[in-house]
């Protein structure tokens, strides 16, 4: 069996080749690609921890060229470089401040939702879900009204990629080029007038850099941060807010209880995340030899820590293939684990925990419309182009 993560059939159902790499290759090679991959959850969880052997230097993705590197920003980097700079953007993710947004996401949610109520149906995706995280982050980093719609679609382009190839398309390169260049043009305009905003401070902010000398991120550094928040801060958390409407309705007696119990949302949320993450992998590159389950993982190597197999491992999780908006898991990888542990989860627990206490208040017995699922097809991200539904 192959494990081709750029295959549109792995994309449609990655689980099934998730339980033959755990049980049958735990460390599994695709030479033809170019990569390694763990499985199996606690080697992740290790691994992940392991950044001294398993670096994040070339960038979370397997096909990742070194203009891509360069304009990662934070999750192309290693400790101490890597502290440092996380210290600086976690100023803008503080509890006080994620918690602070909630009345303003709750607004913004009502502001998509509520000229959808009076009719039959949605695109829940293209109409509610890719909107109310891009508004979100945008209003975080200071990204003007008007230009939202437009980052929005270059973060969808920027990921696309064609059936079975790993390398980014022209149209992706081209969405990244037009991404920066429009974030240069708000620093600049930052830069001169700072205003209360996340690019504002990520720009004015000053650390202690490695001879000991204060200073300020570059121009390239904040533009490539700036550029990441906006695609991640949206593309994760719309394909969260969708994935977990068709997973509520794929399973109506869990819906059901979820309405009866609001109180249990936010371990809905977490469920959600387990069950069918957004992030599906995240890519390593080795500066050693690893010997693991018998094989031999060469210096220079590419690795993938396989999040969406892990989190469905029996070796952990009880009944990992059922659905379960009770379950309380002890750990969790979805958001990544160590050093690299999403630093927006809090923003994006709460925007989809909003979410959906807003959509049960909206139309609590929705269905699926037959047909009217559309993936989107992408490097390492799993979601939908397209949930229509009815109601």
């Amino acid at each position: 069996m192959e494990y081709n993560p750029f295959s549109y059939d792995v994309h449609d159902d990655p689980y099934p080749i998730y339980r033959w790499l755990r049980d049958e290759a735990p460390c599994y090679h695709n030479p033809e690609i170019g990569f390694y991959a763990l499985s199996r959850f606690d080697d992740v969880w290790d691994a992940t921890l392991d950044w001294e052997t398993y670096s994040s230097s070339a960038g979370p993705s397997i096909e990742q060229v070194q203009a891509d590197v360069e304009a990662l920003s934070i999750i192309a980097m290693d400790p101490p470089r890597h502290t440092r700079i996380r210290n600086i953007v976690s100023r803008g993710f503080t509890p006080r401040r994620i918690s602070a947004l909630e009345p303003e996401i709750r607004r913004i949610a009502r502001r998509h939702l509520d000229p959808l109520v009076g009719r039959n149906g949605c695109d829940l995706l293209k109409e509610f879900a890719a909107l109310l995280p891009m508004d979100v982050i945008s209003a975080l980093l200071g990204i003007p009204d008007d230009a939202r719609e437009q980052v929005r679609d270059w973060a969808d382009v920027l990921l696309q990629r064609d059936p079975d190839r790993p390398e980014p398309p022209a149209s992706a390169v081209a969405a990244r080029e037009q991404s920066h260049a429009f974030m240069r043009e708000i620093l600049a305009k930052r830069r001169a007038q700072p205003q209360d905003d996340l690019i504002s401070l990520i720009a004015h902010a000053e650390f202690i850099d490695e001879n000991e000398c204060v200073t300020r991120l570059t121009d390239d550094e904040v533009v490539g941060f700036c550029s990441l928040l906006a695609a991640a801060g949206n593309e994760t958390t719309t394909k969260l807010i969708g994935n977990g409407a068709v997973m509520l309705a794929q399973h109506p007696g869990q819906r059901e209880r979820l309405w009866r119990q609001p109180d249990l949302t936010p371990q809905a949320v977490e469920e959600m995340l387990r069950f069918d993450a957004p992030s599906q992998y995240q890519g390593r590159i080795t500066m050693r030899d690893v010997e693991i389950h018998g094989c031999t993982i060469p210096r220079g190597a590419r690795v993938i820590f396989v999040t969406g197999a892990a989190c469905h491992d029996e070796r952990e999780f009880e009944n990992p293939d059922v659905f379960d908006i009770t379950r309380r898991p002890e750990r969790n990888l979805y958001f990544g684990y160590g050093h690299h542990f999403c630093i927006g989860k809090s923003l994006a627990r709460l925007e989809t925990r909003v979410a959906f206490e807003e959509i049960s208040k909206s139309f609590p017995e929705y269905e699926l419309v037959e047909g009217g699922l559309a993936r989107n097809h992408q490097a390492h991200v799993r979601g939908y182009s397209s949930v229509q539904i009815t109601f």
